[in-house]
């Protein structure tokens, strides 16, 4: 990937040290790109729960996605209840299976029959179940009142695994590894940060170096999970994020730094989630998702693939219709997005299905060859 040269020197200097802590491989130091598709660079999907899944069996996940006009399915493979939905030989988070999948690789190869790639969604530190079950590799709460007990964030309610403990990374890695051997096309990380919510100063890291930055330990661990895996990398991140250059809030998120091992960038940007944009004034749906899409595509360059998380549920929507999906999609495609993916807790899409055979018509693939001229439309 292209580089101004001082941020390819800052990147080795950084890869180096993460690697260190990290205990991966000294000799990995290449930041080449994992091959991604033309098809998939354009691909459209939607987030598939494992209940989803149970209820509908291949044959009705199949009918969900080609109904809604998409080619791509998200699937959970640990979500963030700490849920694990497939048989997994890793013995830490065997305790927290649910089968719910059913046979992954029989559930993939009849995706692929029907030209329908699977991504695998693997949520990282945010796991309530093992973060209880093995305390010692948990966030603690630092009030006196509660010395001994795991922190509870404030934001999600359930307790995190401590970002700063290399075992939680080597089961990162080792969930990524399970995923493409599965028969996956790409894994998702969500919740590869650190939480930041109004409980967080009260969080104790039991693990945590003083003398590491947040972003080097977890571009260690994207670092490690590239050199395990030959599937391409796609990240969630907030929304705020794409707007955002740098770490400000403290996630541990450096997007540019990231471009090294990560093929896919997936900002989550819901008008559910930020509200106060641009209060009172027209199309903010699709404004919010075209400026963060621009934004991120003018920090991050042409190569990484911007894929943004569209709002397919009512709550914070306004004028909630098939008119709202497709207004996200404008603003996705006139941002210079690859792609889009939308996110309704249960997997429900009756919404885009009507989009996509009303408004939304005719609004994609996008066109990858002209990416750059659909940016500057609708401004």
């Amino acid at each position: 990937m292209q580089r101004a040269t001082s941020l390819r020197l800052l990147f080795l200097l950084v890869l180096a040290a993460s690697l260190t802590l990290t205990g991966a491989p000294a000799a990995h130091t290449q930041d080449a790109a994992d091959a991604i598709t033309p098809e998939a660079r354009q691909s459209h999907g939607l987030y598939i729960t494992g209940p989803a899944v149970r209820l509908s069996g291949p044959a009705g996940l199949v009918a969900m996605i080609h109904g809604a006009r998409m080619d791509t399915a998200v699937i959970d493979l640990k979500d963030a209840a700490g849920r694990v939905h497939w048989d997994t030989h890793i013995p830490e988070l065997e305790p927290q299976e649910t089968g719910m999948l059913g046979d992954v690789p029989a559930l993939i190869a009849a995706l692929h029959a029907e030209h329908i790639r699977a991504v695998a969604r693997i949520v990282c530190f945010n796991d309530r179940v093992l973060a209880t079950r093995q305390p010692d590799r948990a966030i603690m709460d630092a009030r006196p009142r509660h010395e001994g007990e795991v922190w509870t964030s404030w934001g999600t309610g359930g307790q995190w695994l401590d970002p700063w403990d290399t075992r939680n990374h080597d089961l990162i890695v080792a969930v990524a590894n399970e995923a493409e051997a599965l028969g996956f096309d790409e894994i998702q990380l969500d919740y590869i940060r650190f939480p930041v919510d109004d409980g967080t100063p009260f969080a104790r890291y039991p693990h945590e170096r003083p003398d590491v930055q947040r972003r080097d330990l977890l571009l260690g661990l994207l670092a490690r999970i590239d050199s395990a895996i030959d599937i391409p990398i796609g990240v969630d991140v907030f929304g705020i994020q794409a707007y955002w250059a740098g770490d400000r809030s403290g996630l541990g998120q450096d997007l540019a730094l990231w471009t090294a091992h990560v093929e896919v960038f997936t900002p989550m940007l819901y008008l559910n989630s930020m509200t106060a944009w641009e209060l009172g004034t027209p199309h903010r749906a699709r404004r919010l998702v075209q400026i963060g899409v621009q934004r991120l595509r003018d920090r991050l360059g042409p190569e990484p693939v911007i894929r943004p998380f569209l709002q397919a549920f009512e709550e914070g929507a306004e004028e909630w219709g098939p008119g709202f999906i497709a207004e996200q999609l404008r603003g996705a495609r006139g941002g210079g997005a690859d792609g889009y993916l939308f996110w309704h807790p249960g997997s429900s899409f009756s919404m885009v299905r009507r989009a996509m055979s009303g408004p939304a018509r005719g609004l994609s693939p996008f066109a990858i060859r002209t990416r750059r001229s659909t940016r500057t439309e609708d401004r």
